[in-house]
């Protein structure tokens, strides 16, 4: 797996992520993302949000779970954790949280209907909460988790936005149980965040199984592509598929259909400033 730790282990990457081609507004389909990350800078939701998880990062009570992550076995490994160790480790922060905020809103600022938002793994919520605060009141979110302690967790948490009028559904279970139901159930998300199990395999498996859940006009956000070495190679496949576009944030990355007719194909960087 080659898991990227420690200060040596993330700066190996940043030669090979600043070789990439930098995304140009002119190029199309990311214009309207990287206009609303920066309009969401200053938003006071976002501090919100990020004052939540800050609290949670002072939380000592345990919390008895089950680990469904990189390394697992299939049944899951029961663990228990301070709450403030989980917020630390395992959760989004405000520099991700900034990008799914405004991922959400570019898609649902140009859908004619509610928009549709789809987590695979929740942990503490904090994603979640990201997701939900950049999306309008008519939307709907359906967050998956492994751990029925942690999904409890996020639907809690997400009880503001159910309140405002954002529709929220956590299912539990293993991706391998859960996933099929919702392709039987023939839902549509416009947008999708894989934040479940950093292995590389399971990237790509996931990846197979969300396409009959995405819309016209998807985009799926993916979350540590360098958390390890076979993440990043996953990563890499997935965005450069044959009619994708990807955007690499540097912890994270996004990608959409591209258009054949105008538009690159592959994957393309940010600036630093607009990292996640």
């Amino acid at each position: 797996m080659n898991r990227t730790l420690g200060l040596w282990g993330w700066s190996r990457w940043l030669k090979r992520w600043f070789a990439l081609p930098l995304w140009r507004q002119d190029l199309g389909a990311f214009t309207a993302h990287l206009r609303n990350w920066k309009a969401t800078g200053t938003d006071s939701i976002l501090r919100e949000v990020s004052n939540r998880d800050d609290a949670l990062k002072q939380d000592k009570q345990l919390l008895k779970w089950r680990d469904f992550g990189a390394g697992c076995p299939p049944e899951g490994s029961p663990r228990t954790d301070e709450i403030r160790k989980l917020a630390g480790s395992a959760s989004s922060d405000q520099r991700k949280g900034r990008w799914l905020m405004s991922v959400v809103r570019t898609v649902a600022a140009q859908k004619r209907r509610e928009v549709r938002i789809l987590e695979l793994g929740t942990c503490l919520g904090s994603g979640s909460d990201y997701l939900a605060s950049g999306a309008p009141a008519g939307a709907a979110y359906h967050g998956l988790e492994g751990s029925e302690v942690l999904a409890d967790f996020t639907r809690r948490r997400l009880e503001r936005h159910r309140a405002r009028g954002v529709r929220v559904a956590v299912g539990v279970g293993p991706f391998s149980q859960t996933l099929p139901v919702l392709v039987g159930s023939e839902s549509r998300f416009d947008v999708v965040f894989l934040d479940g199990c950093h292995e590389g395999g399971a990237l790509m498996q996931q990846w197979h199984d969300i396409q009959p859940l995405l819309a016209d006009g998807f985009v799926v956000i993916v979350d540590d592509i360098r958390w390890s070495s076979d993440m990043f190679q996953a990563w890499t496949a997935l965005s450069s598929s044959k009619g994708i576009m990807g955007i690499d944030l540097f912890r994270m990355g996004v990608v959409t259909a591209s258009d054949p007719v105008g538009q690159p194909q592959g994957n393309h960087r940010v600036s630093w400033l607009c990292r996640a």
